[in-house]
């Protein structure tokens, strides 16, 4: 039925852009956007003077704004760059406190809260996100259905961990459920899961795309925000990992994993994982292979950087700012390997914990700089996140059409930009003053063109 109904809507989309090349009959658009230099998410180049052309929530077509047909809204873009919708491919938009807050506040609440989050995340240009940890079903729910504004929502569902591991973030002097200890609050609210052995392991992926996960997000090694785990702990034995990657696919999805070390990611690699979220202390052996393997890298720049150690420790976690630094150093080496062999990045910000540090996902984009190009920075943030997100499959939540272009048969995610963010990708970290323009899902989300 999902295959017709692909099908379907592939043939529709044609037929459209076929009939838009040629006619102005005003019921056939929902909505025009003329005089624009459009970025279509792959090419360096910027198309002069186009017209994207919108109906039925999809981009029908792209033509010359002279022959732009009719629609129910015309939109003048005047001569401000288009660019498809903002992928976040790392974000959690449910961890809107800090973690070791989540077990004693009421669950109304971090809904709110998080409701919140994804309407400032969608007003930053983010059209989309990858949601790598947390129980964001009901948030995307109430956004898909029109309930609240935010992002379109690839959802991960409960961190899977081994116990010691990364997603384990229970008290220090909590008992495990396998000696009688009860289940942590934090577990119970779906941030986390712990899960020893190939037969845990399978339930609590099964767990989360029961739920509706459309991938599946495992600790493989050691963290920051989790204060028990030695950032070189190599966690889930290869086993337990490669059980992780067959439950995932036979759902038709994949496993992406939390990695900083060589043995941690490499484990993973060998396992089938797809995606690699951080290693920042990678070696060049082990980017190498990444890039043979085909799997993506989801670095974060600005927030190791250094500010995420600062504020852990102002907030008085000194361990979790010695960890960060511990990560940091490693941050230009993995960058330059990265571009070295070509390996598919990924443009994801990690952004969590509290409402001052949401605002920071704009600034990845100039951190970035240092190792990328404007358009290369770009490219990352559109077309290969909408890859990344595409392999999904048929848990694609979204996937009656692409994502992170411009052109016939995208979903209609656009933006319009002051400032030419090929030459400087830098203007989009000041959403509230240059982006004049959102559309999602073919809606008008934002509009000050004056």
């Amino acid at each position: 039925m999902r295959i017709l109904r692909f099908v379907t809507t592939a043939l529709l989309t044609t037929l459209l852009a076929t009939a838009f090349c040629g006619t102005t009959r005003a019921a056939d658009a929902d909505l025009v956007i003329v005089h624009a230099r459009v970025f279509d998410g792959r090419s360096e180049k910027l198309r002069d003077d186009a017209a994207v052309v919108i109906a039925q929530s999809k981009i029908v077509a792209v033509v010359d704004s002279a022959v732009a047909p009719v629609a129910r809204e015309r939109i003048d873009a005047g001569g401000r760059v288009l660019l498809p919708g903002l992928i976040d491919a790392h974000v959690h938009p449910t961890i809107a406190i800090a973690i070791s807050s989540l077990r004693d506040t009421d669950p109304n609440y971090l809904a709110a809260r998080a409701a919140v989050e994804a309407r400032g995340i969608l007003l930053r240009g983010f059209t989309t996100i990858r949601d790598m940890g947390g129980p964001s079903f009901g948030l995307k729910q109430a956004i898909d259905e029109g309930l609240t504004d935010g992002p379109r929502i690839f959802p991960s569902g409960a961190i899977i961990s081994q116990t010691s591991g990364h997603g384990d973030l229970r008290n220090r002097t909590a008992e495990s459920r396998r000696f009688g200890g009860a289940e942590d609050p934090v577990e119970r609210l779906g941030y986390g899961r712990i899960a020893d052995g190939t037969d845990e392991v399978l339930t609590a992926v099964r767990e989360q795309l029961r739920l509706g996960a459309s991938q599946i997000k495992l600790a493989a090694g050691g963290g920051i925000s989790s204060l028990y785990d030695p950032i070189d702990s190599v966690q889930f034995v290869e086993e337990e990992l490669r059980a992780a990657v067959r439950a995932a696919s036979d759902y038709g999805t994949y496993v992406a994993v939390h990695a900083y070390t060589p043995a941690a990611i490499r484990r993973s690699v060998e396992a089938g994982v797809r995606s690699i979220e951080h290693a920042h202390l990678i070696d060049e052996t082990t980017m190498k292979l990444i890039a043979d393997r085909g799997v993506y890298l989801s670095p974060q720049a600005y927030v190791f950087s250094g500010v995420f150690g600062g504020a852990s420790a102002s907030a008085g976690t000194s361990a979790q700012a010695l960890k960060s630094q511990q990560v940091s150093v490693g941050l230009d080496r993995m960058m330059q390997l990265a571009k070295k062999y070509n390996v598919k990045v990924a443009f994801g910000t990690d952004v969590f914990g509290s409402p001052k540090i949401f605002p920071w996902e704009s600034r990845e984009f100039g951190a970035r700089l240092r190792w990328f190009s404007s358009y290369e920075i770009l490219k990352q943030a559109t077309s290969i996140n909408g890859d990344l997100l595409a392999s999904s499959g048929s848990r694609n939540p979204y996937g009656e059409a692409k994502l992170g272009v411009v052109e016939p048969g995208a979903w209609a995610d656009v933006l319009v930009i002051d400032g030419d963010p090929l030459a400087d990708v830098r203007v989009l970290e000041d959403a509230d003053k240059n982006l004049r323009l959102i559309v999602k899902n073919g809606r008008i989300v934002k509009r000050n063109l004056q």
